[in-house]
């Protein structure tokens, strides 16, 4: 019995000296390894930036918005669809091509992976309070206004 009681009081002792005297961090160890990488689709650029739509000077319609970080479809009155957000639903994610990104002009396709569904869409700008959008299945310009 004392035999079996020094053994198990050795095996504390050590077990403890041993998760004590670890020479990694935990802390670190938690921050580096729980960092949840963010991929950042769209690039929006400053002049872009905010809410767009049309105006006939009795109603108006909100139509997209534009963060620093993000591209929202706005339907008036019912909801607001990240794009950033759909992307990452989607059950095998999927891609932003900008293929302009500059003072006058903000094109981008966002792509679906394993799909065929892609998304093109053209801004340019006119003015500080106004661009235009590109309706790509008639090749239209529209005014928008910001909002």
């Amino acid at each position: 019995m004392r035999k079996h009681l020094f053994l198990v009081l050795s095996l504390t002792t050590l077990l403890s000296a041993t998760i004590n005297c670890s020479n990694s961090n935990d802390d670190d160890d938690t921050t580096n390894n729980q960092q949840s990488v963010t991929t950042q689709y769209f690039h929006p650029p400053a002049w872009i930036q905010g809410t767009w739509g049309v105006t006939n000077g009795t109603t108006s319609n909100k139509l997209y918005k534009f963060t620093a970080d993000d591209f929202i479809l706005l339907v008036t009155g019912v909801s607001e669809q990240s794009m950033t957000g759909t992307i990452k639903s989607s059950p095998n994610g999927g891609s932003v091509d900008e293929t302009a990104n500059n003072g006058i002009q903000y094109n981008f396709t966002v792509k679906y992976n394993i799909t065929t569904t892609i998304q093109s869409f053209e801004f340019r700008k006119v003015s500080a309070t106004q661009i235009q959008w590109k309706d790509n299945s008639n090749g239209t310009w529209f005014d928008l206004v910001k909002m």
